[in-house]
């Protein structure tokens, strides 16, 4: 008995394409696989140069040599890392913690303030919800740099919230942003009847919000939550404007980096650096199918 095998179909569909196609198909590959070549490479530079001699990698950067191979690896560039790096008074465990708890508290804050502004926006008529849409629209369009001066004098005069952690709250207070945008977009399409038949049962407005709505729109939630995540961890300017005092991973290595030409220990510096792309990298390793999975043609889809 003859036993026939077919071909995928990803290879079925490439068969049936004309000779142009491929030879279009082939450039196209080319293309993207150099610019992801372009994207690794400095990376792959990091990674070297934190196992140069420090001696070493000076003499290669005047002789024009940078990207000469080390004869030895030299692990105790990242032992140096942890021991003696530091900015502003903390060493790299102290900026991973900051970095921790400002990274949750972006993510918990607008993630949740974004879910409620939105929600309340889609789904309650009252009076003053075009002027609220209008205003966090508004406030989007309106470059940081026009608003960074009345906002620190807010920060620091009025409300005192200047090298405080409660700055986090306060930033987060209204929801706004991209993600109020895709929160708002997911329960305008969500079907009022849920609730409704929710309140037929005795459910509160909180009870419906909380047990019916949020869970729906859960895939987009975590979705954001994983992008606020990478965002806040690699956030440096707005700890160091209004947090000084609590240098995160990113902001510390900044901070490292002005004082490299005094200390001249580069190859400890790039240690740190690959030593603080870790947790991004791994978190973002476990959840890209979550995110793929939850974008399409550009839009988060529910």
């Amino acid at each position: 008995m003859r036993i026939l095998h077919r071909k995928p179909v990803e290879a079925a569909i490439l068969y049936q394409r004309s000779k142009g196609e491929k030879v279009l198909y082939a450039i196209v590959f080319i293309i993207f696989l150099a610019y992801a070549v372009s994207l690794l490479f400095p990376l792959f530079w990091l990674l070297v140069n934190s196992l140069q001699d420090r001696t070493i990698y000076e003499l290669n950067q005047m002789y024009g040599e940078g990207f000469a191979f080390p004869t030895s690896l030299h692990w105790e560039n990242y032992s140096y890392a942890f021991t003696q790096l530091s900015y502003n008074g903390a060493n790299i465990f102290m900026m991973f913690f900051n970095s921790i708890w400002y990274t949750l508290a972006c993510v918990l804050g607008g993630v949740l303030m974004s879910a409620f502004t939105g929600y309340a926006l889609a789904k309650y008529r009252f009076k003053a919800r075009g002027l609220m849409y209008g205003a966090i629209i508004f406030t989007m369009t309106v470059p940081t740099v026009g608003t960074t001066g009345a906002m620190f004098n807010l920060v620091y005069n009025v409300l005192h919230l200047y090298d405080s952690p409660l700055y986090v709250i306060l930033k987060h207070l209204c929801g706004t942003g991209l993600n109020f945008l895709v929160m708002y977009g997911f329960f305008k399409n969500v079907s009022w009847s849920y609730a409704e038949a929710a309140f037929m049962d005795g459910a509160g407005h909180a009870r419906v919000f909380f047990s019916i709505m949020l869970p729906m729109a859960l895939p987009a939630t975590v979705t954001l939550c994983i992008l606020s995540g990478i965002s806040a961890w690699n956030e440096y300017m707005d700890v160091l404007m209004y947090l000084p005092s609590f240098p995160t991973i990113a902001s510390g290595m900044y901070g490292v980096s002005r004082t490299l030409p005094r200390e001249g220990n580069s190859p400890a510096y790039f240690a740190a650096l690959v030593i603080s792309m870790i947790p991004v990298l791994v978190v973002f390793s476990c959840f890209s199918n979550v995110i793929m999975k939850n974008f399409a043609v550009g839009g988060l889809k529910g």
